[in-house]
């Protein structure tokens, strides 16, 4: 689960050299993390916060070099045991917007970072979108398809539905290209909402990337759509949105985020089997542990997968790639 160590008192008296030191130090632009190209904005552009670096991508692509985007959680931690730093609530009390994945992936610590910066607007991604609930299942027969099956009680969220039943949600809406769509024009009217004078510019911004989001579409579907098998094991359950765009169907070896007791194993493995799947897809931020035992006992290979890649485009090509060469008949 995200959780946050006790948020120091002093943070809302700490000094704007020190706020920008433990900036550097906590919340650093993904790009000089990572090595993307990022071009560092001008000294007046607004300071924006995100949890994971696909946002800075979508916040940089509407935003240009209107803002400066920090990222939270590094792309190579794993985002459910991450613990932000308290000199990273210390630098974002110069932020002047939040962006929330939304969905309670940002819930177990949402207070202190409200705490860390009153006067900071918080942009919810997530307005407008339908979430995926997260059910367990049976890894051999009857999957949805599309659908999450296991709920990951470490960061997914819990709603209470209208019965009083517990519903989890799946948070990982920016793995699909049609929901980002939704998630960008949220953002850009976030950020007109702050910068009105420039909101011409985010909605021209907003235009363009979505003729990018639509070409990828394009591209992931040509790639996706004459697969015959439409299955692929996942270590983690992160692409059930992915695979609602483009008719696939994720089968996850995680059931609510513990590794599978020997029963769910073995179905994982005759599940495989059965469908002659050839890959195991673990990722990058997780131990490949479970996903190599599976590889071994069908004669599989591992490969992984990044859902928190900063070159969000690129990354979404490559996945598509990875799970077209997975499922295509062998010679």
């Amino acid at each position: 689960m995200f959780t946050f160590p006790t948020a120091p008192r002093f943070i809302q008296s700490i000094g704007l050299a020190l706020v920008v030191g433990l900036g550097v130090m906590g919340c650093q632009p993904a790009g000089e993390q990572d090595g993307s190209l990022s071009q560092e904005p001008p000294v007046d552009a607004m300071d924006i916060t995100v949890s994971i670096p696909p946002q800075q991508y979508f916040l940089e692509k509407i935003g240009g070099d209107l803002v400066r985007v920090s990222v939270l959680v590094p792309g190579n931690s794993d985002p459910h045991t991450y613990e932000p730093k308290p000199q990273q609530l210390a630098a974002l009390s110069e932020a002047e917007a939040y962006v929330l994945i939304g969905l309670g992936f940002e819930q177990p610590w949402l207070e202190k970072l409200k705490a860390a910066n009153a006067n900071m607007k918080l942009i919810d991604s997530a307005q407008g979108i339908t979430p995926l609930e997260m059910e367990e299942h049976d890894h051999g027969h009857g999957e949805e398809k599309g659908h999450d099956d296991h709920g990951h009680h470490d960061h997914e969220s819990e709603k209470e539905t209208g019965m009083g039943a517990v519903m989890v949600v799946d948070p990982h809406i920016w793995l699909s290209p049609t929901l980002v769509k939704q998630q960008a024009t949220t953002i850009a009217k976030g950020l007109a909402e702050l910068d009105p004078e420039n909101r011409e510019q985010y909605e021209a911004n907003l235009a363009t990337f979505l003729a990018e989001l639509e070409q990828l579409d394009q591209e992931l579907r040509q790639v996706l759509e004459p697969l015959p098998q439409r299955k692929f094991i996942v270590f983690h359950p992160s692409w059930a949105y992915f695979a609602q765009d483009y008719n696939l169907e994720q089968i996850p070896i995680e059931v609510e985020g513990q590794e599978p007791s020997a029963r769910e194993l073995k179905q994982l493995i005759d599940t495989a089997k059965e469908n002659n799947l050839t890959v195991v897809f673990g990722e990058t931020q997780f131990s490949t542990k479970s996903s190599e035992a599976i590889a071994a006992e069908i004669g599989a290979g591992v490969e992984l997968l990044d859902p928190l890649a900063a070159d969000w485009s690129s990354n979404l090509k490559s996945v598509a790639q990875k799970i077209a060469n997975a499922n295509s008949p062998q010679p």
